[in-house]
């Protein structure tokens, strides 16, 4: 489905990522974890559109995509979330679904439509401001944004980041059911009860390079993450956060 090769990205002498393959296969849900400054979100902004890598490809279904524009990235079927959520305050939690629904339904009442079917499905109440909004709430909606751009492989930047346990269980259900609709997913956390609850397949980025790849189990068991990520001997507890 999406296959990033040697995609490295620069920003004066700092290589943020650095000759890094990445590759997702339709219907997977992958976490991308690493410390801080590791090259994770950069590496989301070359996927998404957001930024041109320096060097490398980025192929989607069989399609060069690697210097489209974001905008290009979502009408092919990428869609991404930020780490900050961002809204548009004075308008209602469903004008502001709106406006990714615009993508693909031109006509107002389409993208209305549209809307309420993806407010409704993760749970936020249509007619309330966006200012009004805590944390869980503004993720959520930022999630449900980009859902209503109707999109095949969706990146998630710490959507997950700041909740509650409860919020925290009520979220990794949401990411399941947008799975079980056939999204393919890939969640950049640093919550490892996310990534073992969710995920089959962990990539471990690290200086801008890609230093591990398997199952969960596998990659926290690793000697490279544990000493490039973890920063410390064994393996990590489920709900802790390196």
């Amino acid at each position: 489905m999406l296959d990033a090769q040697n995609v490295s990205k620069a920003f004066g002498r700092f290589r943020a990522v650095a000759d890094a393959d990445f590759a997702v296969d339709q219907g997977e849900i992958i976490g991308l974890i690493g410390p801080n400054g590791a090259g994770k979100s950069t590496l989301f902004n070359c996927l998404a559109g957001d930024m041109v890598p320096n060097a490398g490809r980025i192929i989607f279904d069989g399609a060069d995509v690697t210097r489209a524009s974001a905008e290009a990235h979502a009408r092919v079927g990428i869609g991404r979330t930020f780490q900050v959520p961002t809204t548009f305050e004075d308008m209602s939690v469903l004008d502001n679904v709106m406006v990714g629904a615009f993508l693909r339904h031109p006509h107002r009442d389409d993208a209305r439509e549209q809307a309420r079917r993806i407010v409704e499905l993760t749970g936020l109440k249509p007619d309330q401001r966006a200012r009004s909004l805590g944390t869980p709430g503004r993720k959520r909606l930022e999630i449900a944004r980009v859902l209503a751009t109707d999109p095949r492989l969706l990146l998630l930047d710490e959507s997950l980041a700041g909740l509650t346990p409860g919020e925290l269980q009520d979220a990794i259900a949401l990411v399941r059911r947008l799975h079980e609709m056939g999204i393919t997913i890939v969640i950049v956390e640093h919550i490892m009860e996310v990534i073992m609850t969710l995920t089959k397949r962990v990539v471990v980025f690290n200086q801008g390079h890609v230093i591990a790849s398997g199952t969960p189990e596998e990659v926290v068991a690793d000697e490279r993450v544990i000493e490039a990520y973890l920063g410390r001997t064994g393996t990590p507890e489920r709900g802790s956060k390196p």
